[in-house]
């Protein structure tokens, strides 16, 4: 005879003589530490023939699993285009995250590290003591470079290779015992104008302006002949971004 066919006539004859099942059991520990698995807990009759029933139950354990550090990114890009920067990697708790009440990773998830790429492009320049007379359009030479860079000659600062970016343009003038106008120009175009009378005046304006490879930054005579005045007259840029 088939066992389930057996239990089942069993089980008619515990009714039939009244008999009756003890309490459930208590659900024993899941088949499996992780993840989906089954349990059997049982009860017996408390007479005669003395069966015994099973009952099975789903559970599901939470894994728990520890995280770990995946592989670090590539440094990104200098957070400067000129002078002393920073660099930074990333990478990501995911090899495997943590699950359930596993640990979570152990450390820092960003890293960083200097960068120093070409220096900022920079020069300071003004003129010898004395008088300096000028014609309509004279180009202002500033040969005393207290701060000197490549591209910059005789006045006119020339944007070479690998120097574009925004420069902080300034002009200083002074004229003395004259009236004068000198302006600042990029390639021919005039950015600024700066004026003072016959009264020892000065004048001085700074900009912030792009700059590109082959660009070309002076200052020069915009009235009709005149003078400029001893070292009071400057001629700076440098590179910021």
């Amino acid at each position: 005879m088939h066992k389930h066919t057996l239990n089942y006539l069993m089980f008619l004859i515990v009714h039939t003589v009244n008999g009756s099942w003890t309490e459930w059991g208590v659900w024993p520990s899941c088949s499996v530490s992780c993840g989906q698995g089954f349990r059997f807990r049982e009860r017996k009759t408390t007479t005669f023939p003395f069966l015994t029933e099973s009952e099975r139950g789903d559970c599901n354990v939470t894994c728990l699993v520890n995280g770990n550090w995946g592989p670090w990114s590539i440094y990104g890009p200098c957070s400067v285009t000129c002078g002393a920067g920073v660099q930074e990697r990333t990478r990501l708790c995911n090899d495997p995250a943590p699950v359930g009440d596993g640990e979570p990773c152990d450390g820092v998830d960003t890293n960083s590290k200097n960068c120093n790429i070409e220096q900022c492009a920079a020069f300071t320049a003004t003129l010898t003591g004395g008088v300096h007379s000028y014609q309509n359009g004279g180009l202002i030479g500033y040969p005393i470079k207290l701060l000197d860079t490549r591209g910059y000659s005789n006045g006119i600062f020339t944007v070479l290779p690998g120097m574009g970016g925004v420069y902080l343009v300034s002009a200083t003038m002074m004229s003395g015992s004259v009236t004068g106008h000198t302006t600042l120009r990029k390639n021919g175009a005039i950015l600024v104008w700066l004026f003072t009378n016959n009264e020892y005046d000065m004048a001085s304006q700074t900009i912030n302006i792009h700059l590109v490879e082959g660009d070309r930054i002076w200052v020069q005579m915009t009235n009709q002949a005149s003078s400029l005045f001893d070292v009071y007259n400057t001629f700076s840029a440098v590179r910021i971004r």
